[in-house]
């Protein structure tokens, strides 16, 4: 798993996942992903679905998420704290999930 995931304001950016659970085959679960500024903020000021990951590589483990510019365009710069979270059985809570910094770096040239 990743140490950070690095992006730059308006950046487009596509980041590998690499998912097993001891071996056993978790194509079939389901994938969430959100960006909070602290930790236990109930509201995500990023999140991706189930559907915006690839999971053409799924047997093997490999998940790609894919961030567009405009994901990260209105983000301030700094380090925000974002989750992912999968639930291996369908009905059930969240299995597993991961806390990973998300750093947003501030981007040379802005939009006008």
């Amino acid at each position: 798993m990743a140490n950070s995931i690095k992006l730059k304001q308006g950046e487009g950016k596509s980041v590998n996942f690499h998912i097993t659970k001891g071996g056993v085959d978790v194509s079939n679960a389901t994938f969430t992903f959100e960006v909070k500024e602290k930790a236990d903020d109930t509201t995500p000021v990023l999140s991706k679905a189930d559907n915006d990951f690839d999971k053409s590589d799924a047997a093997n483990g490999n998940y790609v998420l894919n961030f567009s510019a405009n994901d990260t365009k209105s983000l301030k710069a700094k380090t925000y704290v974002s989750e992912l979270m999968t639930v291996i059985t369908a009905g059930s809570d969240v299995d597993k999930s991961y806390d990973i910094p998300f750093v947003v770096e501030r981007a040379v040239i802005a939009d006008a």
